[in-house]
């Protein structure tokens, strides 16, 4: 209330119902309160609504609402407001300073991925996507590319977008064409919201490096596929032990290191450094192994600090989507009009 204004914000939401008997503040401020507190079903809370008279006292006044009313009125709401409630919490968070320090050696790395929310083989909606599952049913669902920080707490999700249905054959949109929308949309609304973005290895792709770069942002993305010529050229140049780096130790793990710069990849002009680690530690006096690659724009950055980028990478599946999905039931239909709604009042 006194320092991100969320109550006030949400009087101010647009309400285009034509029935007014129940204030919109009486309808969105539970929604919001009973996701906090990881409630699974709007009927637990708005089927019965005299048992929540004394739970909801303290934060709304008069009526209150019913499951119908309430369904009716995030159908209406445009998700773009909710969003901008959220852009307005971000803007604080950064005027106060909480990344001052970077999130990883002085670095704001944020890394983005692809959510699904829910999936149904019977209902559906205008903005869901199809697909044939292994029945050759089709079913159709929601899909999110959501952008956090990584690295140190908080972890604050910048904002999401969701993925589009396209008319006619065309495919549906893919996590890397909502990944530059929302990078671009988040430039826009924030600036320089962060100086890394951290990726999987579906996004190690020209056009969205292209994007990145625009933006002035760097970033570092996971390399797996061996059938990629950058994998094959600078597979044979470590084989000859080019570019290995002095190793060093993370906890009871030996990390050996091979690091290259002025690589290239067809669409972009950008020089890239790919590095590969090879991690080796004994478990049940046995010794073993892992290797990591990783393509990354940043020139000059220590690859011990790319290292920890990398496997920091995991906190937008641990501390993001797992909170979403585990505690605050993103992966629950609460109403199919207002996925978005939700899922930005969730964030």
């Amino acid at each position: 209330t006194s320092v991100y204004k969320i109550p006030q914000k949400i009087k101010g939401l647009s309400d285009e119902r034509k029935r007014k008997s129940i204030p919109l503040f009486n309808l969105v401020m539970p929604v919001l309160i009973f996701l906090i507190l990881q409630y699974e079903s709007f009927h637990t809370v708005f089927s019965a609504p005299e048992s929540m008279g004394r739970r909801l006292k303290n934060c709304i006044r008069g009526k209150i609402p019913k499951v119908d009313a309430v369904r009716d009125l995030l159908s209406r709401i445009d998700p773009k407001e909710i969003e901008e409630i959220h852009a307005q919490t971000v803007d604080i968070i950064k005027r106060n300073r909480v990344f001052r320090e970077g999130t990883i050696g002085r670095y704001v790395a944020a890394g983005i991925d692809g959510m699904e929310l829910f999936s149904s083989t019977k209902k559906s909606c205008p903005d869901c996507l199809s697909r044939k599952n292994v029945t050759g049913k089709t079913e159709y669902f929601h899909r999110s590319v959501v952008c956090m920080t990584v690295g140190k707490s908080p972890h604050v999700i910048f904002g999401q977008e969701m993925l589009k249905p396209r008319d006619g054959s065309e495919k549906d949109e893919g996590g890397l064409t909502g990944a530059k929308r929302l990078i671009r949309h988040l430039k826009k609304r924030h600036g320089h919201f962060a100086d890394v973005i951290v990726a999987d290895a579906l996004y190690l792709n020209a056009p969205f490096i292209n994007a990145l770069k625009e933006c002035g942002m760097e970033t570092v993305i996971r390399l797996k596929d061996e059938r990629r010529l950058l994998f094959q050229d600078a597979e044979s140049m470590f084989q000859r032990d080019e570019g290995r780096k002095k190793s060093f130790n993370i906890g009871k793990k030996r990390v050996e290191v091979w690091d290259l710069s002025g690589f290239e990849i067809a669409g972009s002009p950008h020089k890239l450094r790919v590095v590969r680690y090879r991690e080796k530690w004994e478990e049940k006096g046995k010794e073993s192994e892992c290797w990591m690659w990783l393509v990354t724009t940043l020139e000059h950055a220590d690859y011990r600090i790319l290292w920890e980028m990398m496997k920091r990478r995991w906190d937008i599946e641990e501390n993001g989507f797992h909170q979403l999905k585990t505690y605050y039931h993103a992966k629950h239909c609460y109403c199919h009009t207002a996925t978005e709604v939700i899922f930005n009042l969730m964030i």
